[in-house]
């Protein structure tokens, strides 16, 4: 696959298929009151519609993946997914199912909606696969991913919601869930190492509309002893509790996670909430998160760089653990926030890889990830 770039100065670019006029100016750090506003993703109409886009800034709207994740995904040996072998298309559970629990590497491509219809179905994804969209199209519809001690696995251009299942059991909390993956998209647990998840899309309802804190649990959650794994250029909407890290205050590990250049809007809390170790967060766009944002717990140590928060309460917060987590923030921009906004340091992070060259300017974050993040957005080197 190659990447999707504009250009650092005027002129006119191919994008995702479309034809953009790319100006030269950069984005202010002035908040517009009428910003752009995704689609509810309610099941009536799984086909979420896009926002408005603002003006185009100067820099790249999309690094996906020619040469592969950038982040801890890319340390550890690498994530190349089914690389190595050969390339099938699903279009049906089954196929998929057959496809993903097999032993051999395969690139997966998933073309239209692939629906675990109202009781929902949970798929083991085994080692060495890449499940990829086709175009805009493909889309998980009340199905969730375990990822149970593997490792080397793509999930890419993808839509995922478990708002369509309506089979549900009551939990420890006395509330209704889901019991397909526990309501979960996307579960890495056990011994898994270095998974990338790149350019989908996430969501389940507007929690103001539905407001069961636990019905569909997290979008993409990690625990146990799960590491080396980068979350790359998602849009994450429309839902209460986004990704818990770490699955206890005794789930003691470094789960070593990279976050960058993803979109998350009217989403209640875990962005991520985040137990001890070690994170990157960086050009992360957060819009109207109204509970808490970004969670540090358990003594871990994040690097919270040039992310651009827009309506958040408490963007960078430790809080519900008896051991306070700690953040290494640099460059971040706070527009209209209320609550923790962290300017200074608690802890020092140097992450190990490579990733100065990826940085946009925190001035751009905003126009450049809205552009960038979510299905559609990559070309695909072959057909």
């Amino acid at each position: 696959m190659i990447s999707d770039f504009l250009p650092r100065s005027g002129g006119v670019v191919v994008v995702a298929g479309l034809l953009l006029l790319v100006g030269t100016s950069a984005c202010t750090k002035k908040i517009a009151a009428t910003a752009e506003v995704p689609g509810s993703g309610t099941p009536a109409a799984p086909a979420v519609a896009a926002p408005a886009e603002p003006a185009l800034a100067s820099t790249p709207a999309s690094t996906a993946a020619e040469t592969g994740p950038i982040g801890y995904a890319a340390e550890n040996g690498g994530t190349t997914g089914g690389a190595q072998g050969r390339t099938v298309t699903a279009t049906t559970l089954a196929e998929l199912t057959a496809y993903a629990t097999s032993a051999e590497p395969l690139v997966i491509r998933i073309v239209g909606t692939i629906s675990g219809g109202t009781d929902g179905a949970e798929l083991r994804v085994k080692s060495d696969k890449t499940l990829l969209g086709e175009g805009k199209t493909g889309f998980l519809e009340g199905i969730g991913l375990n990822i149970s001690s593997q490792r080397n696995i793509i999930i890419q251009n993808l839509k995922f919601t478990m708002s369509t299942v309506t089979r549900t059991a009551v939990n420890s909390e006395k509330r209704p869930q889901v019991v397909a993956n526990d309501g979960d998209c996307i579960t890495i647990q056990g011994s898994s190492q270095n998974i990338w998840v790149d350019h989908c899309e996430f969501f389940n309802l507007d929690p103001v509309a539905q407001p069961n804190q636990d019905l569909y649990d997290g979008l993409v959650d990690a625990k146990a002893g799960s590491a080396y794994i980068t979350l790359s250029w998602n849009y994450f909407h429309d839902h209460h509790k986004c990704h818990l890290i770490g699955s206890s205050d005794k789930d003691n590990g470094d789960r070593k996670m990279t976050f960058h250049h993803n979109y998350y809007y009217n989403i209640t809390e875990r962005v991520p909430v985040y137990r001890f170790g070690t994170a990157h967060l960086f050009n992360n766009y957060y819009r109207h998160v109204y509970g808490t944002g970004i969670n540090s717990r358990m003594g871990a140590c994040l690097r919270v760089e040039k992310n651009y928060f827009e309506d958040v309460k408490n963007p960078v917060i430790s809080k519900n653990s008896s051991v306070p987590g700690q953040w290494d923030v640099a460059d971040n921009y706070y527009a209209a926030c209320t609550g923790s906004q962290p300017t200074a340091s608690t802890c020092t992070l140097t992450p190990p890889y490579r990733y100065t060259s990826s940085l946009t300017p925190t001035a751009d974050v905003k126009a450049v990830v809205v552009q960038g993040a979510g299905v559609g957005k990559i070309r695909e080197a072959q057909k």
